[in-house]
């Protein structure tokens, strides 16, 4: 379940860009994959036995790799169930609350910034499956999320590839696309953490979106927009 061995993008000189993250920016306050997670379990897809494996072994690579590296890597709650079936629990999941979850108010700024001419790239450490229900709702081009390992057709309970997290964040999103035909200066970010700042230092427009105290202060000391 990968996107990320695909050629990257190129696009005309003077594109503009509105890059977005998906946990805590267009979800006020709660993380995606976590929630799928409980979804999953509220609904019988996994059990409570599963559930408690899967959190025993986030403690443990906790212990071992730290809380992010752990986040980055562990999906042990999906090991063993076939792509295609997590892709449809997430097609519902998208479904029943996440393309809900986002405000009306976010949804119509990110049209109109798709009106104005910028493409949408929804760029999120969120697993890709969840990260592309979101395209229809957002009118989104470009999606980047984090992949699943998969083995003889089924899931091993892994992540691989680029965790876009940090400054780790424009590194998937130069994987994705070519950074060279960009007009940084008129392109758009909106996150919530002081932790996105490669990201948001990256274009012209930085938007602090539902954002914590941290990103709060610095966008009112640079005189960023600050929504929600």
């Amino acid at each position: 379940m990968t996107s990320s061995e695909e050629a990257r993008i190129s696009f005309p000189e003077k594109t503009r860009l509105a890059v977005i993250d998906l946990d805590g920016t267009l979800l006020k306050g709660m993380n995606a994959e976590r929630v799928f997670y409980l979804h999953l379990l509220v609904h019988g897809r996994v059990g409570v036995m599963r559930m408690a494996a899967f959190l025993l072994t986030l403690i443990g690579d906790t212990l071992r790799l730290g809380f992010r590296r752990a986040i980055a890597t562990n999906a042990r709650i999906l090991r063993g169930e076939t792509p295609e079936a997590v892709r449809q629990w997430a097609r519902e999941f998208g479904r029943v609350f996440l393309r809900k979850a986002v405000p009306d108010d976010l949804r119509g700024k990110i049209l109109s910034l798709k009106q104005e001419g910028c493409r949408i790239v929804l760029l999120s450490g969120s697993l890709q499956l969840l990260v592309d229900q979101l395209k229809e709702r957002l009118e989104a081009e470009i999606l980047i999320g984090t992949d699943l390992e998969v083995d003889d057709g089924k899931l091993t309970g892994r992540k691989k590839g680029i965790f876009p997290y940090g400054r780790m964040k424009v590194e998937a999103l130069f994987q994705k696309i070519d950074p060279g035909g960009i007009d940084w200066p008129s392109s758009w970010a909106l996150a919530d953490r002081k932790s996105d700042l490669p990201v948001l230092e990256l274009v012209g427009h930085p938007v602090a979106v539902h954002s914590d105290r941290k990103l709060r202060k610095l966008a009112r000391q640079r005189g960023w927009e600050i929504f929600g």
